[in-house]
């Protein structure tokens, strides 16, 4: 009996030592540990619980992906890459039609402005037709439905639809889904450019970003940066989920449709001028939506960056590369998706691969460089990317399939945008594809 106290003494003790033991550690670790500020109300934040409802059912992230988000300035469809002509298949094709809202202040008063656009061309116009306008955020002149997913931007003299993007069929976000795409809009002399596209989506929505929100970083700040090329692995996403650092108002919630074919089109002029029809082709989808504080908007006032958006529809894969270049230097990123990716809580595809910052390589191939009589600028026609790994390495090149794919606004709303072949190799294998490439040179976008 009396041993037996003496052991169980002896338990309790040590049960207590470790305790205390425990206890000064946690305190010491929370004593170093980065207290993060509370994000701003607002802007988007890198999170890895499912508190947003986004991100908590397939059901919620189509809601999300139908919807406007009047609470953040700025969110939009994006919709891009080629179309195959029956009658001509080699005649390589690129079309983009985009509608999106941005919150806007003028003395003071702020107002929803919708900027839209669609283009298409071939090797016939050797450069783009295509039609813009800007209108507001009101009814009778924009209207966003979901269940089921429709965005019609209306002309007011008279009412009638310039623009629709609608979801036919299936689930918005969801493989297999059905999508119809729009346009009847004049110039100012008054010529229609028309379009129809009917897409099947491939893969399903992706998560471009990181954490259960899909939070897609824009830049870095010194402190960032330097933990971030301080670590083993150098990767944005070790950075988050090991620091837990919101990033807020630093970037957006970015969710993809990369891999979605053409089921039919049919692009005209004033319904008697047939440009090109077909029932083949490869188009991407982005869907954004951010919000900038003053700082990020400091950051951003003479950025630039490039934007690849790579698909491998043999492999049933694609990879997102971008490097922008902003105040406070560069981020690269480069994320790769299949039809295999494991899927998040709302089963979006999560990325197969996310290649670190030092492992990204993006190279303006010199002597392949084309000057714009229309800007003066000079954009290269072949891109090279290396992004190195042990088990996903990649050796790509891009060439532009032409080079007028130069849209020029007015001298302040300048950008290259247009499609490129795909040659190289992944993991070791030889792939081809093409790659729709946004090149936004600095001041070019205020």
């Amino acid at each position: 009996m009396f041993r037996k106290m003496k052991v169980l003494n002896a338990a309790f003790c040590a049960a207590v030592f470790i305790l205390i033991f425990f206890f000064y550690c946690s305190c010491n670790k929370n004593k170093d540990k980065h207290v993060y500020p509370e994000p701003a109300a607002g802007c988007a934040f890198f999170t890895q619980d499912y508190a947003l409802p986004q991100t908590q059912s397939a059901q919620q992230l189509s809601e999300y992906l139908s919807s406007e988000h009047f609470e953040y300035d700025l969110d939009g469809w994006f919709f891009f890459g080629n179309l195959v002509d029956n009658a001509a298949p080699d005649d390589i094709m690129v079309f983009f039609i985009a509608v999106q809202r941005i919150e806007m202040s003028y003395s003071g008063f702020r107002a929803p402005v919708v900027p839209a656009i669609v283009a298409f061309s071939n090797d016939s116009l050797g450069k783009y037709e295509w039609r813009g306008f800007v209108t507001l955020d009101m009814d009778s002149l924009m209207t966003v439905t979901s269940n089921p997913w429709n965005v019609t931007l209306n002309s007011p003299f008279p009412v009638e639809p310039l623009i629709t993007m609608s979801l036919i069929s299936g689930s918005m976000g969801a493989a297999d889904a059905v999508y119809s795409l729009t346009a009847d809009i004049p110039d100012f002399n008054g010529v229609r450019l028309q379009a129809e596209v009917q897409l099947c989506d491939r893969l399903g929505v992706v998560n471009q970003g990181y954490g259960s929100a899909s939070f897609f970083p824009q830049y870095l700040t010194e402190e960032q940066r330097a933990q971030i090329m301080g670590s083993s692995v150098r990767t944005v996403s070790n950075y988050l989920e090991a620091t837990g650092d919101p990033m807020s108002c630093q970037g957006s919630y970015y969710y993809s449709l990369p891999l979605m074919d053409v089921e039919q089109f049919s692009i005209k002029l004033d319904d008697t001028i047939s440009l090109s029809n077909g029932s083949d082709g490869l188009m991407w989808m982005d869907y954004v939506v951010q919000s900038y504080d003053q700082r990020a908007s400091e950051v951003f006032s003479n950025a630039s960056w490039d934007f690849y958006a790579i698909q491998l529809p043999e492999a049933n894969a694609a990879i997102m590369v971008i490097e922008i270049n902003s105040a406070t230097g560069s981020l690269p990123i480069a994320t790769l998706f299949r039809y295999d990716s494991d899927r998040t809580l709302n089963s979006a595809r999560k990325a197969v691969h996310s290649w670190a910052i030092n492992e990204i390589d993006i190279y303006h191939v010199p002597g392949t460089e084309w000057k714009s009589p229309k800007s003066g600028l000079n954009y290269a026609m072949q891109h090279h990317i290396q992004l190195t790994s042990t088990d996903y390495s990649a050796d790509l090149t891009i060439k532009m399939v032409r080079e007028d794919q130069e849209i020029v606004i007015d001298s302040t709303k300048i950008k290259y945008e247009g499609l490129g072949s795909v040659e190289g190799t992944l993991g070791g294998l030889p792939v081809t594809g093409q790659a729709f490439v946004e090149i936004q040179p600095a001041g070019g976008l205020k």
